[in-house]
């Protein structure tokens, strides 16, 4: 092939809207939903950078009910009206070394709960945090979207709606 002649590089078509009413298109945030904690929906930050989602909690302790260690925390103002907090308890994973975007690290605790993106309903795992300083009180991490084999559009937002609450 000559200098003069380039071959053509193919183009990446995705069809959106298909993918869209599909439900397995995020935007860069998006409404999430946390039916196991009694939260109807929070707005989430969609960060493929991070390993694992993060949620903002309050006084996590950990506590042994029936033989089995769970993490009792404060959700503050995600009652639905955007006001009081919410006492969760959740099942501990374990405790993880966890790695910030600005490098520190720190010991969180894990837990297992249900998170709600669009119509989907996803088993994930999460990190309490106090996330008070950040712009969003949820990080959605590329595990997370794994599960749910979600594509990110980092130029939309809010395409999965606001989740089912059934």
């Amino acid at each position: 092939m000559s200098p003069q002649q380039t071959k053509a590089k193919p183009s990446l078509k995705i069809q959106t809207n298909a993918l869209i009413d599909g439900g397995h298109v995020l935007g860069w945030r998006e409404w999430i939903g946390l039916p196991d904690l009694g939260v109807p929906w929070i707005k989430a930050k969609v960060d493929t950078g991070a390993r694992t989602s993060s949620l903002h909690a309050l006084y996590p302790k950990l506590i042994t009910q029936d033989g089995k260690d769970f993490v009792r925390f404060v959700l503050p103002h995600y009652r639905g009206d955007g006001h009081g907090r919410i006492e969760c308890i959740a099942p501990l994973v374990e405790l993880r070394e966890i790695r910030s975007s600005n490098g520190n690290a720190e010991e969180r605790f894990i837990v297992s709960t249900h998170i709600a993106v669009g119509h989907h309903k996803l088993r994930v795992e999460v990190s309490l945090a106090n996330r008070s300083i950040m712009g969003f009180p949820m990080l959605l991490g590329r595990t997370a979207m794994k599960a749910g084999r979600f594509l990110v559009l980092p130029s939309k937002s809010y395409l999965a709606g606001k989740p089912d609450q059934s």
